[in-house]
């Protein structure tokens, strides 16, 4: 048994003996079933949302989307992976997983972005320790920067939200922001150790 799932057996067991001990049994059940009862809906709400834009991105992945966005991006990424020599593997896979998770296709930026740390891996210099190659490339795939992000919408469009796709301009200046601050922070120290 994991120790989330232990957290939850605690809590929900001190729940019941607080609800047994106060006399609250039959109200804490039917706020239980209420619950459970809404949280089916909103999963099937975002089930059924998702499920259309992965559709949709499939298909602007089948007509070669992804492929062309991961064209555009080599120029960028051959200044900010300068070590890696440019038929390596690893390129192509940074390249492909920064494509599919600029373009929400996370099914997909996932096998990507496991295949290209395994890449980057294969030519540290230091095997098992944090090269520059692979802090950059976690820098650019935690910012997390993506033009659909599609289970925000998703989630906000089930909750009753008027304009759920409102979010998309701040998501992506915040994420723009965020990994921008991280690769300046990387190179600022990496430049600051040459120095020393």
């Amino acid at each position: 048994m994991s120790t989330i799932n232990k957290i939850w057996f605690v809590l929900f067991f001190f729940g019941y003996l607080v609800a047994g001990a106060t006399g609250r049994v039959e109200a804490t059940t039917l706020a239980l079933i209420a619950s459970m009862e809404e949280s089916v809906k909103f999963t099937l709400g975002i089930i059924g949302f998702l499920a259309f834009w992965s559709g949709l991105l499939r298909i602007a992945e089948a007509a070669g989307l992804t492929r062309k966005l991961a064209r555009m991006l080599h120029p960028v990424l051959r200044h900010l992976f300068p070590r890696l020599p440019c038929d390596s593997p690893a390129v192509g896979a940074i390249t492909l997983s920064l494509a599919a998770n600029l373009l929400g296709l996370s099914h997909a930026a996932t096998p990507l972005g496991i295949k290209a740390m395994q890449e980057l891996e294969k030519v540290n210099s230091i095997p098992g320790q944090v090269s520059d190659e692979i802090a950059v490339y976690l820098a650019l795939i935690l910012g997390g920067i993506s033009l659909v992000p599609s289970t925000i919408i998703a989630i906000r469009a089930q909750a009753g939200s008027v304009q759920p796709s409102a979010v998309i301009l701040p998501i992506l200046i915040t994420a723009i922001a965020g990994t921008s601050v991280a690769l300046l922070t990387h190179f600022t120290i990496k430049k600051t150790r040459k120095g020393e």
